[in-house]
């Protein structure tokens, strides 16, 4: 098949989160499978950004081309990219949106009506409630006037877990929501001592001292005062730190000077990180335990590649990945209780609990999520679609 994804940022812009490496470990799987894939994205945040016009380059095997682009009052406009897509689409018998919010993706879902090419959305949670609640007269008015109308004329929907697909289920959207979860390279994503150690010391942490780590943005909907509040309640002759690893915007620094408060100066490890996958693997290889208490998360990649790093998770009822993963090993789901995650985190202290996750649990997650069993989950899905129209299902 010929498959066109189009997206307002891609790989390599990992500073801007989870669904640009989800979105990338499919074009690879599919391109492994032996299928034509061109990914449509802009320049923002890679090195291509301020390139006069259109470049193409080739990403682990994956064609794509990158389109100038400037911030809009909403997302990211670019009309370079719908003019890509026009070009590209009598070519195309499938194509992939992936781009809620982003003005961008307004000229693309024309260009691919127009053309007769059907296509598939994923929202990737941002139609979720918490979503909305987010700037709810903006993203309300958008809404009506022009992302209702592209979800409602994809052929279909993709969801990456159950907890996505009520949300959507509940807009009434008449689209069917096919659910398949985001991969993760078991290859990349490993136990590694040596390298877990050097972390730890690089920032003063003893080898007997209980990491609770938050790996992700600094950001409202992560619920990072929470988990510092229960932590607080931790006795504090014991040893013990809490890391909040990832990037912080400018717009969330203000926040994390206040998340410097609620935990003495010696507690709480602040550390930015670069988003190497190789650091990352070192800093998830050095928690104890991966803590996610999120207000909201459609996924959460940080759960599969936590697990597959050996390290347990703590998470809240509200991850997508999570639900996945219960049944399987190596998640404990708690709900935003203070007192009872203050619990959880004190069991985790305990040295017969400080052990790594047995292997068979490792091997049922990377066997669940492999990029092999994502990649052939999207093909039937493609398959299903390619080469059929949708009549317009109305505004």
């Amino acid at each position: 098949m010929k498959i066109l994804h189009a997206t307002p940022l891609y790989a390599p812009a990992w500073q801007y989160g989870g669904p640009v490496r989800s979105t990338h470990q499919v074009t690879m799987a599919l391109v492994e499978q032996g299928h034509e894939v061109v990914v449509v994205t802009t320049s923002t945040g890679t090195p291509h950004e301020g390139a006069a016009g259109p470049v193409h380059d080739d990403v682990d095997g994956v064609r794509v081309v990158y389109c100038p682009a400037r911030a809009a009052r909403v997302g990211i406009l670019s009309p370079e990219m719908a003019a890509e897509v026009c070009r590209l689409a009598p070519d195309t018998n499938v194509a992939h949106l992936t781009g809620v919010w982003q003005p961008s993706m307004i000229g693309v879902q024309r260009a691919l009506r127009a053309a007769g090419v059907p296509y598939v959305t994923s929202p990737r949670g941002a139609l979720s409630p918490y979503s909305f609640t987010r700037g709810y007269v903006k993203k309300r008015l958008y809404y009506r006037l022009f992302e209702r109308r592209i979800e409602r004329q994809a052929a279909a929907i993709h969801v990456t877990a159950p907890i996505e697909q009520h949300e959507l289920e509940a807009l009434s959207l008449a689209v069917p929501i096919d659910v398949i979860p985001n991969s993760c390279d078991a290859n990349a994503w490993f136990e590694d001592r040596v390298a877990a150690g050097s972390w730890r010391m690089a920032r003063g942490i003893g080898d007997a001292e209980c990491v609770f780590m938050h790996a992700g943005r600094t950001h409202h909907k992560k619920n990072l005062e929470f988990l510092l509040r229960a932590a607080a309640g931790l006795p504090p002759a014991a040893e013990w730190r809490v890391v909040l690893l990832g990037p912080v915007a400018d717009r969330d620094r203000q926040y994390l000077e206040h998340l410097r408060t609620l935990l003495p100066q010696n507690r709480l490890v602040v550390d930015p990180g670069s988003g190497d996958p190789g650091e990352l693997r070192a800093a998830y290889s050095a928690a104890d335990v991966m803590t996610i208490p999120s207000l909201h998360e459609n996924f959460c990649n940080v759960v599969i590649e936590s697990i597959l790093c050996r390290t347990p998770v703590l998470s809240s009822p509200h991850v997508g990945a999570s639900q996945l993963c219960e049944s399987l090993g190596g998640v404990t789901i708690v709900p935003l209780d203070r007192t009872a995650w203050a619990a959880e985190l004190m069991k985790f202290m305990r040295p017969q609990c400080r052990s790594r996750l047995v292997p068979d649990v490792r091997e049922a997650i990377a066997k669940r999520f492999s990029r092999e069993a994502v990649g052939s989950a999207f093909e039937s899905l493609y398959r299903r679609v390619a080469g059929r129209t949708r009549s317009v299902a109305g505004p």
